[in-house]
């Protein structure tokens, strides 16, 4: 999987230079593949470019003539036809993006065939309970009160005497 590097050329090494090509094993040192960098505000010179992983060597030839090596580079390889030395870049392998575990598979429940509601026959309801009769017993009058015969009979000896 290719991956975007970034290739910078500081101001101090830069200098008067206006304009660089990138150069490398990458686009085989031809003039005519090579990566413009641009200027930046802060005077540098940067260039983006897509590289698969794998260890690549390159230099910058800038517009004044200059062969320039990266500062920054990971390493140096000697250049044995040019009697120089190649920076050299090291893309590692990308690690594959790690797919996010599923959802667990929540199964919904089979639904169970309905079996169609019969109603049951009514049932006949029981007679009602007749309530016993109370029969209530007739209140008794209280009797009237007697008249005291002593009492008059006692008055009437007392007038007789």
């Amino acid at each position: 999987m290719a991956q975007k590097i970034t290739f910078t050329l500081s101001a101090e090494t830069v200098g008067e230079a206006t304009s660089a090509l990138l150069l490398g094993s990458f686009n085989n040192w031809d003039y005519n593949n090579a990566v413009s960098l641009t200027k930046q505000k802060d005077g540098s010179l940067k260039a983006e470019l897509e590289l698969e992983a794998g260890t690549y060597e390159y230099r910058y030839l800038l517009n004044d003539g200059r062969w320039v090596n990266d500062h920054k580079a990971d390493s140096y390889v000697h250049s044995p036809g040019f009697d120089t030395e190649n920076c050299v870049i090291t893309v590692a392998e990308k690690a594959a993006p790690t797919k996010k575990a599923a959802a667990p598979v929540v199964e919904e429940a089979t639904p169970v065939a309905e079996t169609p509601i019969v109603a049951a026959p009514a049932k006949k309801a029981a007679p009602a309970k007749k309530k016993a009769e109370v029969t209530e017993a007739p209140k008794a009058e209280a009797p009237a009160p007697a008249p005291a015969p002593a009492k008059k009979a006692a008055a009437k000896k007392a007038s007789k005497k």
